[in-house]
C-alpha cells in the first residue's frame, strides 16, 4: 500500500557495527524513516555498543537518537552496588550524550544469563530512584509472548532459536511482571517506554490498567507476531484502545535487530526492514485486510496469517509516528561530549583487556572502541 506523508520516528533501531552505517541510513531514507532512536544491548566481545551508537549519531546528529546500555559487568562484579552503579550510569550516559537508557536485561535469555537481583528489590532502588527523579527515559524489553513458555503453544520457530522458556530454567513471566510493576509501584513518575507493547497485545484491559494509574508509561509498537496476530482478532477493541491511547503508543519495528542477533556480515537487509515497516504502518493505516511480506522468516516466523488495519485518522498518527517520542524524549537529539566519549571509550578498551569478552573462550574486541575513541579525539577540547 502507499503510506501517509508523515514525519515518523522509529524509536526502536539496533545498531550492530559502525560498518552497517551507510546500509542503515540508506535503508531509513528509502522507508521515510526521518529520525531514529538507536538502542544498545550488550556485546559479548565488546561489551558495549554505545561507542558504535554515539559515532553514527556524530555523523548525523540531527537524525539520530541513543539510548544506552547499562554496564551489565555490574551485575558480576559488585552486585550489591547494582542500584547506586546504574544511578551513577544514568550521569554517565546522560553525560555523553545519550537521550535515554535501553535495557534488554528482563528478556529471559538474558535474565538467565546474568545474575540480576529481582528488579523490585532495595538493591535495584537508586537507580529506579535517580530514573524518576531526573526524568531520564527508558526503554525497556520485558518478558517475550506469553506461549513462548506454553510447550503446547510455542511457536517452531521460536523454539529453534531457543526462545522456549518453561523447562523451569527460566524466569516466569507473571513474575516479572510483579516486579515490574512494583517498581512502578514505588517510581510512580517513571518515564519508561514498554517495547513490545509490553508484551500485552493479548491482554488489553490489564495494560489499559497500568496506563491509567501511571501516566509516564508508554508503548512501542515493534513487532513480534503475535502482537498483530493478536491486536487482529478484535478489530473494534484494538482501534477503541488505540483511539483512547493515542498519547502514550509509539512507533517501531527493530530494523537491525537480525544483523545483531544472527551476523553483522549480513548487514541491514533491506526487504526484512521494509517487512518490519510494512507490518507497522499497514496496520496503522489501512482499514482491510493485509497480508504478511513474503520471506518473513526471521520477523514473522514462516507464517501465512491475514492481519487487518485498524486506518486510524492523521491526528492519532502523527502522534503515534512522531510526537508522541518528542514528548517523552526530545524533539532533538541531545549533543555529544567528545572529551567524555573518548574518557569512555577508553575505559572499554581497559575493561575488555582485563576481563575480555563476556563468552568464555571468545578473545575480547577493543576495534570499535579504539576507532571510536581516536574519531572523537580529533573534537575535543582538552
Amino acid at each position: 500500500m502507499a503510506y501517509k506523508k508523515f514525519d515518523v520516528i522509529d524509536c526502536h533501531i539496533h545498531y550492530a557495527h559502525p560498518s552497517l552505517m551507510q546500509g542503515l541510513m540508506d535503508a531509513c531514507e528509502r522507508l521515510s524513516i526521518e529520525r531514529m532512536n538507536i538502542v544498545c544491548t550488550p556485546d559479548m566481545k565488546r561489551l558495549s555498543l554505545v561507542p558504535d551508537a554515539l559515532h553514527l549519531k556524530a555523523h548525523f546528529p540531527q537524525k539520530v537518537f541513543v539510548f544506552g546500555g547499562l554496564d551489565v559487568s555490574v551485575y558480576f562484579r559488585e552486585p550489591q552496588k547494582v542500584g547506586k552503579l546504574f544511578a551513577d550510569n544514568v550521569d554517565l550516559l546522560a553525560g555523553l550524550g545519550c537521550d535515554g537508557i535501553k535495557m534488554i536485561e528482563a528478556k529471559p535469555q538474558m535474565r538467565k544469563m546474568l545474575p540480576v537481583p529481582a528488579f523490585d528489590s532495595e538493591v535495584f532502588a537508586p537507580y529506579w530512584e535517580k530514573l524518576s527523579q531526573t526524568q531520564f527515559p527508558l526503554l525497556m524489553h520485558v518478558n517475550d509472548p506469553e506461549e513462548f513458555w506454553d510447550a503446547a503453544k510455542a511457536p517452531k520457530w521460536a523454539i529453534e532459536r531457543g526462545w522456549f522458556y518453561g523447562d523451569g530454567t527460566y524466569i516466569n513471566n507473571e513474575k516479572q511482571y510483579d516486579e515490574i510493576l512494583g517498581v512502578l509501584r514505588q517510581n510512580p513518575n517513571l518515564k519508561v517506554i514498554f517495547a513490545h507493547f509490553f508484551f500485552m497485545s493479548a491482554q488489553l484491559e490489564r495494560l489499559a490498567e497500568i496506563l491509567d494509574r501511571y501516566p509516564n508509561v508508554c508503548v512501542d509498537l515493534t513487532p513480534g507476531i503475535e502482537m498483530y496476530t493478536n491486536f487482529s482478532k478484535n478489530i473494534q477493541k484494538t482501534r477503541d484502545f488505540f483511539i483512547k491511547y493515542q498519547d502514550r503508543i509509539l512507533f517501531g519495528t527493530d530494523i537491525g535487530a537480525r544483523a545483531l542477533l544472527v551476523d553483522p556480515g549480513e548487514g541491514i537487509q533491506f526487504e526484512e526492514s521494509r517487512g518490519r515497516v510494512s507490518v507497522v504502518r499497514s496496520f496503522l493505516e489501512s482499514d482491510g485486510e493485509f497480508a504478511l511480506p513474503e520471506k518473513n522468516g526471521f520477523l514473522f516466523g514462516n507464517g501465512d496469517a491475514f492481519l487487518h488495519g485498524i486506518g486510524l485518522p492523521e491526528e492519532v498518527l502523527e502522534k503515534i509516528y512522531h510526537q508522541n517520542f518528542e514528548k517523552m524524549v526530545s524533539s532533538l537529539p541531545r549533543k555529544i561530549n567528545p572529551d567524555r566519549v573518548v574518557g569512555f571509550c577508553d575505559q572499554v578498551e581497559k575493561m575488555i583487556v582485563l576481563q575480555g569478552s563476556s563468552q568464555p573462550g571468545v578473545p575480547g574486541d577493543t576495534s570499535v572502541a579504539s576507532m571510536v575513541k581516536e574519531y572523537f579525539q580529533h573534537f575535543c577540547t582538552s
